[in-house]
């Protein structure tokens, strides 16, 4: 047994399987390795949007807050500005209407004739029968003229009621004071106002000056001797009193605006020997800047109004419907758009 064992010594002996193929689990741990990697990155990028989420939420959170507290500032502010705005302007409506109403006197009291200035778009609306009471009350010398101003924005015809219905109750002349805007040699023309053109009317001519001065001319005469007179020129703010004068003097001795409250102050301004204009400044009587009335006759300026909704409801009461629709939804439109 040992004899054979020794003549075959390999018969028992494995064979040498070499060095495995490992490019199968090679590409298989590099896959699975990718794919852990993917399933890595995928997670975190699921945490960090979450993060961003969470965080965007939280800032949302904090810019809404911001954003309420911000707007519940500017409301307390406004408010506040309001409040001190209505007491700024009650105190200083008050102390101007006292301030005016105390050049008002002067000039009652010097003027032997006081002009009372209206609009003509709103001639009732503009007479202010404490002014005219304290005309007649002050002596029975003192002669009281309506001035129908700004003719040239209404129709003849409305111009020639209104002189008649005026001057049943005190002489009353038509007048479109001038527009141009040199300091001297204003234009005034001759032509009376019953014959003025609408050319004429829309020029910056004056018109009506000739029968304004004529009967002014004719209270300088007393007795048939000439005496030297001063005229008062009165009424509600922007109604133009400063342009009648500067019209009639034909040069610009008065500041004239737009805006109501340029006249702070009485003025004299000499026409000739015998006339001496006042201009006063615009009084308003026992009225507030809350007035719609007075807002829409431009007798309080738009930067001292605290409510605009009173006077756009008076004004949409007066206007057509359609017409108010049709503007307030031209206004938001582009130029382009409101040209078709």
């Amino acid at each position: 047994h040992q004899g054979n064992h020794s003549q075959n010594p390999g018969k028992n002996v494995k064979k040498d399987p070499g060095i495995p193929n490992l490019t199968h689990f090679k590409e298989q741990a590099k896959r699975e390795a990718e794919q852990k990697k993917k399933r890595v990155e995928e997670m975190r990028a699921k945490q960090k949007a979450s993060r961003q989420k969470e965080m965007a939420k939280r800032r949302s959170l904090d810019t809404f807050q911001k954003d309420v507290l911000r707007r519940q500032r500017e409301f307390e502010q406004k408010e506040a500005d309001l409040r001190s705005l209505e007491k700024h302007e009650q105190l200083e409506n008050e102390s101007s209407r006292k301030a005016y109403y105390r050049e008002f006197k002067k000039v009652v009291e010097a003027a032997d004739v006081i002009l009372e200035v209206l609009d003509a778009r709103d001639p009732l609306g503009c007479r202010c029968p404490q002014v005219e009471q304290a005309v007649v009350q002050s002596g029975t010398n003192k002669k009281l003229v309506l001035v129908l101003n700004k003719i040239d924005l209404v129709s003849k015809s409305i111009v020639e009621k209104w002189l008649k219905y005026l001057r049943n109750e005190f002489p009353t002349v038509a007048f479109k004071a001038s527009t141009q805007q040199q300091n001297k040699n204003l234009q005034q023309s001759r032509v009376p106002v019953t014959q003025a053109s609408e050319d004429l009317l829309s020029s910056g001519a004056c018109v009506g000056a000739d029968c304004l001065m004529k009967l002014l001319g004719n209270y300088c005469r007393n007795l048939d001797i000439k005496t030297a007179i001063t005229v008062g020129v009165v009424g509600f703010p922007n109604v133009g009193k400063s342009s009648l004068i500067n019209s009639l003097k034909r040069a610009r001795a008065c500041n004239v605006g737009a805006t109501p409250g340029v006249t702070k102050c009485l003025q004299e301004v000499h026409l000739d020997k015998h006339i001496k204009l006042l201009d006063c400044p615009g009084i308003v009587m026992a009225t507030s800047t809350s007035d719609a009335a007075m807002i829409l006759r431009n007798c309080v300026k738009i930067e001292q109004l605290v409510d605009p909704v009173g006077p756009v409801e008076a004004i949409l009461r007066r206007c057509n419907k359609e017409q108010a629709l049709w503007s307030s939804s031209s206004l938001l439109l582009c130029p382009s758009q409101r040209e078709t």
